[in-house]
């Protein structure tokens, strides 16, 4: 796992994948890959994995695929979809976000 910098305003890239279990039904797998002081920096790291999971996902496929992969930007991160289904999600987590607001 990728740690930079850590404290308040970190920031979490989460990649959540399909996957086939052993009874050949699908499951969501969460990895984690990095916390990051910078979001730009987060956003950097989940745009290149999302990349690299389209490559593979596509070269899976190869030649008798006929759904086309496609890297979404997203609000939060980056989709890349098989047709229709997201097949593999990488999420910026602002881990600030969970933690309370103290008003004085």
């Amino acid at each position: 796992m990728n740690t930079q910098k850590t404290g308040l305003g970190d920031f979490s890239v989460l990649q959540f994948s399909l996957t086939m279990g052993e009874d050949g039904r699908p499951f969501q797998r969460m990895t984690p890959l990095g916390t990051f002081f910078s979001v730009e920096t987060a956003f950097a790291l989940a745009r290149r994995a999302a990349e690299k999971e389209k490559t593979r996902l596509q070269e899976a496929l190869g030649e008798a695929g006929a759904e086309v992969v496609e890297l979404l930007d997203t609000e939060w991160g980056y989709d890349v979809r098989r047709g229709w289904l997201t097949a593999t999600r990488l999420w910026v987590h602002d881990a600030g976000a969970t933690r309370p607001v103290v008003a004085e």
